[in-house]
């Protein structure tokens, strides 16, 4: 685990804010063209074999999930700054508007025939509960996000074996305003869903621990990689030894060993390819599976390991990019910088595809090249937004906008939510971040395969 924050002493050089946030916008992009290869390119192939893009799965939305949480703590500590209660107030209620105005965009995403789970709706009902631990110490930070990570998927399992099956499928419905006055809808929001809010918490919790600390020292961001790295392989590690012990063969003995695909079983598929956010509740042995999108304990201490030490490196390169030419990153760093747009022209993209014949065009119709097609298409448009129009992306403009209305209310017209700085002080990471790599949409939870994401 990383190191608890140090004082920082006013006299020690920092590295610029820019060069910190070019760091976290990398990281940003490189979770956003993982989703998008997740969405779009196979994660097995015909013999059976896992390929690299399967090494993505679970990893890039937790990543975003992570990201989130940092941001949070970024985009939030201007309106802090102003003491007693209304400083808290404005940025509570900030925090509130955009996760309420994200929702909404995944409503709208969600009526679409993308054929993918979009997770905005449950990226913005995180934004929403965020405010309950603002006020919390650094500390109890750490300790609540490692407690959530090892308490939550048991807690889950206990919530889902307890009711009858069709409520512990109800999670397979895409968020979208036709069915949000459904309650299978929020049940599979918080508990059964492709993206349990019960056990995502926790990654917010660890994103808002891992922005308080002082990563201006070289040491502590290596520290974080060794500490990603350690915590990744711990939990592969220790999964893989109880499953090999006992779980398998409790798992088998329930499902049988007969191939669902002609080359793996339905526990095969699970462990390779994860789950639909949770595992069956048939049994307590699923619970030691590291499988993507699994929401055990293993899958999301792995998840958010690969995370930090994927954060690491960012954060130290960041510094040395900043000193090069723009093109050497901007490809990544500018879509990176405004991911809700980025996500949203993604998800546009996949269901015009859907809705046309764009996908029978001969140089269109490998799953490689549409790929291709959509990774072009958002660093086309990330490097000319922000080179003609503006750094922020057009939602996220949109979001900052509506935020700093409210936060405006909040502390009165005399005072700024800003705090006084200027717009490159204020350059937090963008308002709305952190959009999902969400999951295809295909059918029951078993036996189908489960969905990339």
């Amino acid at each position: 685990m990383p190191p608890t924050p140090a004082s920082h002493d006013p006299q020690t050089p920092r590295p610029p804010l820019r060069a910190r946030i070019l760091g976290i916008d990398i990281a940003r992009g490189l979770a956003l063209f993982g989703m998008m290869a997740t969405h779009v390119l196979p994660r097995m192939d015909e013999t059976g074999d896992l390929t690299a893009v399967a090494l993505l799965q679970g990893r890039a939305s937790a990543l975003f999930a992570i990201l989130a949480g940092f941001s949070i703590i970024l985009s939030t500590r201007s309106a802090l700054a102003h003491t007693g209660g209304r400083g808290w107030a404005a940025a509570s209620a900030g925090l509130v508007i955009r996760g309420a105005l994200i929702a909404l965009i995944g409503f709208a995403l969600g009526e679409l025939p993308s054929g993918i789970a979009i997770i905005l709706v449950n990226y913005g009902v995180l934004f929403v509960i965020a405010p309950l631990f603002l006020r919390l110490p650094t500390w109890l930070l750490g300790v609540s996000a490692w407690a959530w990570f090892l308490v939550t998927p048991q807690l889950s399992h206990a919530i889902r074996s307890s009711v009858d099956s069709g409520f512990a499928d109800s999670g397979l419905t895409v968020p979208a305003f036709s069915n949000m006055h459904m309650a299978d809808t929020w049940v599979g929001l918080f508990l059964t869903g492709y993206y349990p809010l019960l056990q995502w918490v926790g990654y917010i919790l660890l994103g808002m621990w891992l922005a308080r600390i002082d990563w201006s020292d070289l040491h502590r961001r290596i520290t974080l990689l060794i500490a990603g790295g350690a915590l990744t392989t711990l939990a592969l590690s220790a999964s893989a030894l109880l499953m090999n012990m006992r779980g398998r063969w409790e798992l088998d003995s329930l499902y049988g060993e007969e191939s669902v695909t002609g080359v793996h079983t339905y526990v095969d598929r699970v462990i390779m390819l994860g789950a639909y956010g949770v595992t069956p509740a048939d049994s307590p042995w699923w619970l030691v599976t590291a499988g993507p999108h699994s929401g055990t304990t293993f899958d999301l201490v792995q998840t958010a390991g690969v995370a930090m030490a994927v954060l690491a490196l960012c954060l130290l390169l960041g510094p040395l990019l900043d000193r090069g030419p723009a093109l050497v990153h901007a490809w990544l760093s500018r879509p990176g910088s405004m991911p809700l747009s980025m996500y949203t022209l993604h998800i546009c993209l996949l269901a015009l595809g859907e809705m046309t014949a764009l996908r029978t065009v001969p140089w269109l119709d490998t799953q490689t090249e549409w790929f291709w097609v959509n990774v072009v298409a958002v660093i086309v448009a990330g490097l000319v937004w922000t080179g003609l129009v503006s750094s922020r992306g057009p939602l996220e403009a949109v979001l900052t906008a509506a935020v700093r209305a409210v936060q405006r209310s909040v502390l009165g017209d005399g005072l700024d939510p800003s705090g006084g700085q200027t717009p490159a002080d204020d350059r937090s990471p963008p308002d709305c971040q952190n959009p999902p790599d969400g999951a295809r949409v295909s059918g029951p939870r078993r036996p189908q395969p489960p969905p990339s994401a």
